[in-house]
């Protein structure tokens, strides 16, 4: 199987979140640590969907919709994440001397729609 190309960075910021979304087909939201002193050592943590209903957890998918190429993966968020984590589909999490984890939303919540 021929390895992934990193996509060139893109200007536009729906663009760039669909390419973070073509990583985790299935997700609507992702738990990522981003190294800070490195932003190309970015990993996806956890994946979710949205719940049911607002008042509800986020649902964690723990059948292995990660994507398994790391470097790829890591490039692709670094890249977002070093241009477009003042977006407001990208909330910090948590962070410490080297580690930064975010949440981001890849789709809106359904009940948003309705």
């Amino acid at each position: 199987m021929p390895h992934p190309t990193v996509k060139p960075f893109v200007s536009d910021s729906q663009a760039a979140l669909n390419t973070v979304k073509e990583l985790t087909p299935g997700a609507d939201v992702i738990k990522v640590r981003a190294n800070l002193n490195n932003w190309s050592l970015a990993e996806i943590l956890t994946t979710y969907q949205w719940p049911r209903r607002e008042d509800e957890s986020l649902v964690p998918l723990d059948d292995g919709r990660c994507p398994n190429d790391a470097p790829h993966t890591a490039l692709t968020l670094g890249e977002f994440l070093t241009h477009w984590r003042q977006l407001p589909a990208v909330q910090f999490a948590a962070g410490n001397d080297t580690a930064f984890t975010y949440l981001i939303e890849l789709t809106r919540p359904h009940w948003e729609h309705a």
